[in-house]
């Protein structure tokens, strides 16, 4: 019954996320408003709201090892994803398009992977303002963030329409987020039923996947659309929200930093999330590339890690 209800909700999801990704193409295009605050800000917090849900559930019902698993499998996830799909649109090569746009969020996201790793599992414990030093920078950097998402396109050409885009993306928005909460509810119950097997794994791998769909979904609809900017602020957007979620579940955790609760599999998340990150911030700032094999690179590394990720844990 669980399957079936997944499946059914995992394909609603797919429908939902390929309209959400129109409607935001066409935001993009119909306003002055820049790609990377519709991608990075709008389109991403829609699609990880999921995680912000699981998240806090987790850590209200006392699991902060799944919450932990959960975001950082999905910013594994995500970018893994981005790589599978870079390889499979190679005649795109799509990252030849982005350049040197959004070094500032993956700059922001490299240090504050940098930050978790010398804090988590206890190695440091220190507070400011009643919160994890790791939480306080990664609130500093998204507010850094939102700033500078906020500097409006001048450059864009607008299209005219009379479409109430903003109201439909935000309505097909509200849809992806109850059906993914939903689907977040199923797959609890499939680990409910699998006591066996590590909290953590099962927020990386299943919690990790489901939550990450809504950005999957809307990233290869926007590549087809050939919405290149969109589509790469969605997925980076996306993270860098993933990390503000962790930092707000820790605002709420009693006792001990969230950072603290931390196994085998959430490091390995962390230190895999932090290299395909810094292998992704190299394919977007290298020089273009017109070489498919030496392209292609980079995203054959981060898949071979991923999959590498999933043998030692199965």
């Amino acid at each position: 019954m669980e399957l079936v209800l997944f499946l059914f909700l995992a394909g609603l999801t797919v429908f939902l996320s390929f309209k959400l990704s129109y409607y935001a193409d066409l935001l993009n295009k119909t306003t002055n408003i820049s790609g990377v605050f519709i991608g990075g800000i709008l389109l991403a917090g829609i699609t990880s709201l999921p995680e912000f849900v699981t998240c806090l559930s987790s850590i209200f019902l006392n699991n902060p090892y799944l919450a932990i698993g959960d975001i950082l499998g999905s910013n594994f996830f995500n970018i893994a994803m981005m790589c599978l799909f870079d390889i499979l649109f190679i005649k795109t090569m799509f990252y030849n398009y982005t350049k040197n746009k959004y070094y500032i969020i993956y700059l922001l996201l490299i240090i504050n992977y940098f930050i978790m790793y010398l804090f988590m599992g206890g190695i440091f414990n220190l507070e400011l303002f009643n919160i994890g030093i790791p939480s306080f920078i990664i609130i500093i950097s998204y507010i850094i963030y939102l700033k500078k998402a906020q500097e409006k396109d001048s450059k864009k050409e607008i299209i005219k329409t009379k479409e109430h885009v903003l109201l439909k993306f935000l309505f097909v928005g509200i849809l992806i987020v109850i059906v993914s909460i939903f689907l977040t509810l199923i797959v609890n119950l499939i680990a409910d039923k699998n006591p066996n097997v590590a909290s953590s794994f099962i927020g990386a791998i299943l919690l990790g996947i489901t939550t990450s769909m809504p950005e999957v979904i809307t990233f290869i609809a926007l590549i087809k659309m050939k919405s290149f900017d969109l589509a790469l602020s969605d997925i980076i957007g996306s993270n860098l929200f993933n990390l503000l979620i962790l930092a707000i579940g820790d605002i709420f955790l009693k006792n001990k930093e969230i950072y603290y609760f931390v196994d085998k599999e959430s490091m390995f998340l962390l230190i895999f999330g932090l290299i395909l990150t810094i292998l992704s911030f190299y394919q977007n700032n290298r020089k273009v590339v017109k070489n498919k094999l030496v392209y292609i690179i980079p995203s054959l590394m981060g898949i071979l890690l991923y999959i590498y990720y999933i043998a030692i844990n199965v």
